[in-house]
């Protein structure tokens, strides 16, 4: 992708309930590939006829979606695990529902107003909505399996229950996360591979096309980190 268009940045947060926090804009109409996600987001889109906010669910494919010049987009990804209070993960999996913002990032959920801070700030709001109740829960690993006597069925349920997803698809996601990040940092295809658990590398080019819709080549040109 050409720097001129798309401007993006991406951080990790010191905040347990977040997965990551990312911002965009661009300078010209264009499209952006969007990755399966195991995780729930909360994202700030402002434009010069106005602003909203989306809570949108897990993903559980690709999809390709169109940016439009003249707007923002501030994103929170929450940790797979962490609800959003009257928000079912799996209701809305592949969906999301829009919430209206005033230009300043103020909105209504819930009954209280909440003010959307700016992307090095973005902790704010995920703090205030813990401390209301509104945000609760905590991440699941997949790596983590059932401890304490839980059985494999009392787990599934779990699982789905936080997450909206499986624990095979919950596991798969995040291994396909893992391994964007491990490419992104310039690890070999074939070393993510192996230390992932996939078959072999070709293993890896289908997952990666499933999951992500490009190939381990093709993904170290998105600006996405996750």
């Amino acid at each position: 992708m050409n720097e001129m268009e798309l401007t993006w940045k991406e951080r990790t947060s010191e905040l347990t309930s977040i997965a990551s926090v990312w911002t965009c804009n661009v300078s010209e109409v264009m499209s952006r590939s969007t990755l399966a996600d195991p995780c729930i987001s909360i994202i700030l889109v402002t434009g010069k006829d106005g602003a909203e906010v989306l809570l949108r669910g897990p993903e559980t494919k690709p999809r390709s979606e169109v940016l439009i010049p003249g707007y923002s987009w501030v994103a929170i990804r929450l940790q797979p695990g962490v609800r959003v209070k009257n928000f079912p993960a799996q209701q809305f999996l592949d969906s999301f529902k829009t919430v209206p913002a005033d230009s300043n990032g103020r909105f209504q959920f819930e009954g209280t107003q909440l003010h959307f801070p700016d992307f090095d700030t973005a902790e704010r709001l995920i703090e205030q909505m813990q401390k209301l109740g509104l945000i609760s829960g905590k991440a699941l690993d997949t790596q983590e399996f059932p401890k304490q006597g839980i059985s494999s069925k009392s787990y599934s349920r779990l699982v789905k229950r936080n997450t909206g997803l499986s624990p095979y698809k919950l596991h798969q996601l995040q291994r396909i996360h893992t391994a964007l990040h491990l490419l992104k940092q310039g690890k070999p295809a074939v070393e993510v591979a192996a230390e992932l658990g996939f078959v072999d590398q070709a293993h890896l080019n289908r997952a990666t096309k499933q999951f992500l819709g490009h190939t381990p080549k093709e993904l170290l040109d998105l600006p996405q980190e996750p």
